[in-house]
């Protein structure tokens, strides 16, 4: 499934190192290739979180008002939503779609034999195979060699005797870069390094760290950023605050245990991520940001409400109707016929409808029932 996006994007990759011959060099630019696709998304979902943000105080008293009556609360924020032309899910289709690309991301920067130096998966099963026999003879462990080949392959391209029955595999991979700023992208971090302490081994252990803690930065300022905007944020809850530790912490687990390959596009994704974040926030604050709000309630006003709307309205509706059967009885009734009516006699029979609609929502939330016009009239 996700070779669909995976393909094309291999091909972006393959251009790209043509031009600069190295690896490490062609996933900082790819990287940034896709943050730039991306961003159309990313700058939806950011918009339509900060407009919610701006509700946050009337959906705190909202809730403050219908503190006992959750159907109720969750009905009038429905309505302020649509009338403020607000989306509460209008982020989670742009969200799916970045997913989806990073995760056809996640396999081209994982398997530069095939999208970047263009060897057939075959060819690339038989070396695996081979290596996986020399190993063996040799009494050693490749322990991802099942889950991520290529990068693992690629440690080997300075012995030819490996792969010497499979033709052409080796003239391939002996000549592609792997090196960035003067470290190898397949060599494997550790805390215990071969022949001790190098500028080398160094520069690879900081790799996975420093990763993690761009990613722990990032959710830092993310989530000071929700408990400032919209204090009520389910993000801002322990589980997920429980999240922003685990997720570096498996990071650093995952990057020691893998070639640095994937720790450097963890860095470079997280940095430019970090980035955009910040630079979205800073755009979107303060008149910008309540002109922004105008613009888009216009724009969601003219078309109208969202399928996503339409069924929460629907739901609500089901549910009155439910609860309201068994007071059927009680209710104001009024003749549909309205043929012939007069303007008076219209605006009297708008105004006993609309009498009779806060009555029942006043016996069905428990209000005090209002009194009729007629009532105050003759008073």
């Amino acid at each position: 499934m996700f070779n669909l996006i995976a393909i094309p994007l291999g091909w972006v990759m393959w251009a790209i190192y043509q031009v600069v011959h190295n690896y490490g060099l062609s996933i900082l630019l790819f990287t940034i290739f896709i943050k730039l696709l991306t961003l159309p998304s990313t700058y939806k979902m950011q918009v339509n979180q900060a407009r919610i943000g701006l509700l946050a105080p009337q959906v705190q008293k909202l809730k403050k008002s219908f503190a006992n009556n959750q159907q109720r609360f969750q009905e009038e924020q429905n309505k302020l939503y649509a009338a403020e032309g607000v989306n509460p899910s209008g982020g989670c289709l742009g969200t799916f779609l970045t997913m989806f690309i990073l995760l056809g991301v996640y396999r081209v920067v994982m398997q530069p034999l095939k999208f970047i130096l263009r060897i057939d998966s075959d060819t690339i099963s038989k070396a695996s195979d081979a290596l996986k026999k020399w190993l063996e003879n040799n009494h050693l462990e490749e322990k991802y060699l099942s889950s991520r080949p290529e990068l693992i392959l690629l440690k080997y391209r300075n012995q030819p005797e490996i792969f010497s029955g499979i033709e052409g595999f080796y003239d391939k991979i002996k000549d592609f870069n792997v090196k960035i700023f003067g470290f190898d992208l397949t060599g494997v971090p550790s805390l215990h390094p071969e022949g001790g302490w190098t500028t080398t081994w160094i520069l690879l252990l900081m790799l996975p760290i420093l990763a993690a803690l761009v990613q722990l930065v990032s959710s830092f300022i993310t989530q000071a950023h929700s408990r400032k905007s919209n204090p009520d944020n389910p993000s801002n809850n322990g589980c997920m605050t429980a999240m922003v530790y685990l997720s570096p912490i498996m990071t650093i687990w995952i990057g020691l245990s893998v070639p640095a390959g994937l720790s450097w596009y963890w860095l470079v994704n997280g940095v430019l991520s970090l980035i955009v974040t910040v630079l979205l926030y800073r755009y979107l604050s303060g008149e910008r940001l309540t002109q922004i709000n105008e613009k888009e309630k216009a724009k969601q006003l003219a078309k109208g409400p969202t399928w996503m709307q339409r069924m929460m309205e629907q739901s609500a509706q089901y549910q009155a109707e439910q609860q309201g059967r068994s007071s059927e009885g009680n209710r104001t009734r009024y003749a549909d016929g309205d043929d012939g009516m007069s303007r008076k006699e219209r605006a009297e029979y708008e105004k006993k409808l609309i009498e009779a609609a806060r009555k029942r929502a006043a016996l069905k939330y428990g209000d005090d029932v209002p009194e009729s016009s007629d009532s105050d009239e003759d008073a």
